[in-house]
């Protein structure tokens, strides 16, 4: 690599030092450290397949990802999770991929809807059927950090439509599992339909509360909101 090149790639969104991929090396072992080895995650109340935990560099990516501008990061995080996808569900199931909607007003402030960079970067590497535009959020709803679990429920009820039907059962994919609310709210338009959820793709699981303390404080900046 030329000294041009170094100058053209764009740094390491989470140090700023140089990278040749989307993350330094330094930054991606951070990362790599937060992953998890079971897959799925949890069973309950349907199959959570998460890359790793909302903690550390993983925490600090996904900030970057929503409020920084930093889409690359959605496609580093769904070429992992189709790479853990491959390695641990060997057979072909013809499952169809819809990402977690943000509602219109809300993607025109971002530009761009987070969990559809993950889930089209991890369709690419699994084959599965990408639906982009399936599941719609018809009402505009509070931040869902700002809400305890009740409020989240009701926060959600009524706040996704389909507005194309799946020809077989669905995986969603977010950007964070918390407390499987938005989940929910999503799965009831599913429902409406008769078109099975057989699992939830996500680059992080939250941490219950209780664990949390538990764990050592990372060697990362303050710990930033979920939403």
């Amino acid at each position: 690599m030329g000294w041009l090149d170094w100058w053209i790639l764009p740094p390491c969104p989470l140090c700023q030092r140089t990278a040749q991929a989307v993350f330094c090396q330094d930054c991606q072992r951070k990362l790599q450290a937060d992953q998890v080895a079971t897959w799925p995650i949890e069973t309950t109340p349907w199959p959570l397949y998460a890359w790793g935990l909302h903690r550390g560099g993983l925490r600090r990516a996904i900030y970057q990802l929503k409020y920084e501008g930093q889409r690359r990061i959605g496609s580093v995080l769904g070429e992992w999770l189709g790479s853990c996808w491959r390695k641990h569900n060997r057979q072909r199931q013809p499952f169809t991929v819809l990402p977690i909607p943000l509602h219109q007003e809300r993607l025109q402030q971002r530009g761009y809807n987070q969990a559809a960079l993950i889930s089209q970067a991890f369709c690419e590497q699994t084959g599965l059927r990408h639906l982009p535009q399936g599941l719609v959020r018809i009402r505009a709803t509070a931040a869902q950090h700002e809400l305890n679990p009740l409020q989240r429920q009701q926060n959600l009820l009524g706040a996704f439509a389909l507005q194309s039907i799946p020809s077989t059962p669905v995986l969603l994919v977010d950007d964070i599992y918390t407390t499987g609310s938005t989940i929910r709210a999503a799965e009831q338009a599913l429902a409406t339909a008769g078109i099975p959820l057989v699992g939830v793709v996500v680059a992080a699981r939250a941490q219950p509360a209780a664990t949390q303390a538990q764990i050592p404080t990372p060697l990362w900046p303050t710990p930033l909101p979920l939403n």
